[in-house]
């Protein structure tokens, strides 16, 4: 499978065009056959087409797959019975890009027959990754996260959770039509009541969120947990470790520094520049500094070390 193209979606807004340019030229050094779905909102869809002509890619009007309005109508119409309305508001376009790309990748996947990937729009691959083995996914998983909220979304949403798993946040997922199509047969509990796609995820997502959650949480769901879960019980094998930088990063990397995390076995960074925190504004003005890049890889390898001897621990015993 990884000789045929590759197919790569990625919800974007203009902030991230650097990120994005440097991470189609990564692409195509590793992977010679490869194609990127950029979807974007409307009225940023001239500018993509401009920074992005000529390139393998082609950009999507993410009101083709459903308005925000309409996603927020339809999730407000849940949410207006939780204490937590007026809190979640602000959070609303972050459920909204995982909409479009659950919506996407399940349509273009059932429509071409081909696998496709997740791909993070602020995220820039360091090295090849093997995506795919015998026309399945290969399953990754991180040990630096757990978030306890995703897994109670997606026991609503699949009725049923592997029974040992670690995170499946790595900053993509994929997913094949095998896996697409059991993902929709376990989802298919919740009647489609002649919804679109969009319309019907953003429906079963925000059902199942308010009927676990009675506190606020600003993140309870996860597409990527819900893709990986979802496999996992179609055909449960071990996950592999696979290991990026990200958090704690406030500034751009040097090409010294990116080899040094490749060295390292790290296989892509994600620069998080819109994140409301003191690391992350104006990040992609500014250089990480050396110092402050040594701390981070010493600790962040140090962690993934002893965590990656605990997983490899539980699932051999």
């Amino acid at each position: 499978m990884q000789n045929k193209k590759l197919n790569i979606c990625q919800v974007s807004l203009r902030g991230n065009i650097n990120i994005l340019q440097e991470n189609l030229l990564n692409f195509n050094k590793f992977y010679k056959n490869n194609f990127h779905y950029i979807i974007c909102p409307k009225k940023e869809k001239l500018f993509f087409e401009k920074k992005l002509k000529n390139k393998n890619c082609k950009i999507i009007d993410e009101d083709k797959i459903i308005t925000f309005k309409r996603f927020k109508k339809i999730a407000n119409k849940h949410l207006k019975k939780v204490s937590y309305f007026k809190e979640i508001q602000i959070r609303l376009s972050w459920y909204y890009q995982q909409v479009l790309k659950l919506t996407f990748v399940i349509n273009n996947v059932n429509k071409t027959k081909h696998p496709i990937v997740i791909w993070d729009a602020d995220t820039i691959i360091l090295k090849k990754i093997l995506f795919f083995e015998k026309n399945n996914s290969i399953s990754y998983g991180n040990t630096s996260e757990f978030h306890r909220a995703y897994y109670k979304t997606n026991q609503a949403l699949l009725n049923s959770l592997p029974k040992y798993f670690i995170s499946s946040l790595a900053q993509f997922i994929t997913i094949t039509p095998s896996e697409a199509k059991f993902l929709i047969k376990k989802l298919s509990r919740f009647k489609n009541k002649n919804k679109n796609t969009a319309e019907w995820l953003s429906d079963i997502i925000f059902k199942s969120i308010v009927s676990v959650h009675k506190n606020y949480n600003g993140s309870m769901f996860s597409e990527y947990e819900l893709i990986g879960q979802s496999r996992l019980l179609m055909n449960y094998k071990h996950q592999k470790l696979i290991s990026g930088i990200r958090e704690h990063l406030n500034g751009k990397l040097s090409k010294f520094q990116k080899n040094i995390l490749i060295f390292l076995g790290y296989s892509y960074i994600a620069y998080e520049h819109t994140h409301p925190n003191k690391n992350s504004l104006n990040m992609l003005n500014r250089n990480q500094t050396s110092l402050s890049f040594f701390k981070l890889v010493i600790k962040k390898t140090f962690n993934k070390f002893f965590r990656g001897i605990k997983h490899n621990f539980k699932i051999h015993v």
